[in-house]
């Protein structure tokens, strides 16, 4: 019972990690469009600001993610 529970935790962690990526893909690519541009309103300016806090809010969930999973892997 306790090794089922462990797979479906594992696997919801893999589905969390790919969610997480694609988000912060997502995020990237609307940055990219913005860095483009040769002139950002104060407001394009504050929401490029409030983009780039939550791709880095996500990638520290990734790398948190990926650092518990490498926790629990069994040695040897």
């Amino acid at each position: 019972m306790l090794e089922n529970a462990t797979r479906r935790n594992d696997m919801g962690s893999a589905e969390d990690l790919e969610a997480l990526r694609k988000q912060h893909r997502d995020l990237e690519a609307k940055l990219e469009v913005m860095d483009r541009q040769l002139f950002l309103t104060a407001k394009e300016e504050a929401e490029r600001a409030r983009l780039k806090k939550q791709k880095l809010a996500i990638k520290d969930r990734i790398y948190l993610l990926l650092s518990h999973a490498s926790a629990e892997q069994p040695a040897g």
